[in-house]
């Protein structure tokens, strides 16, 4: 009896994890260098489309200038590519880019002139 039960457990996870790979929504993820010359204190990531910020997605509460960290988009985003990412500094100031391409993203560079370049891609 234990081991149809442990066969019947073997082909549900399988089953389960072959069906997240079939998704057309999967989280996605890339890293991001802070190269704006300040500490940020907020980062937001939004689909493009949307107009809701969402919550802050920093892990440590602070964005060191010189740092990366790690930005996760959910699967419940949808299947955009597009987002806009929003960041703060201590004094308020922010800045807003524009037309990511999550989906071909490994690592962004963002700038404190406003713009930001794609140091490495998928292919």
């Amino acid at each position: 009896m234990k081991i149809k039960l442990l066969v019947l457990f073997a082909v549900i996870t399988l089953l389960s994890f072959s069906s997240v790979k079939n998704s057309s929504a999967q989280a996605l993820t890339y890293d991001v260098v802070n190269n704006t010359g300040v500490t940020l204190v907020d980062v937001y990531v939004t689909p493009s489309e949307t107009n809701n910020w969402g919550n802050d997605i920093l892990p440590n509460h602070v964005f060191e200038n010189g740092m990366t960290i790690t930005v996760t988009i959910p699967a419940d985003y949808g299947t955009s590519c597009l987002f806009d990412m929003k960041i703060t500094d201590a004094v308020g100031g922010h800045i807003t880019f524009t037309g990511i391409d999550a989906c071909k993203l490994v690592k962004l560079q963002i700038n404190g002139d406003g713009t930001y370049q794609y140091l490495a891609t998928k292919e």
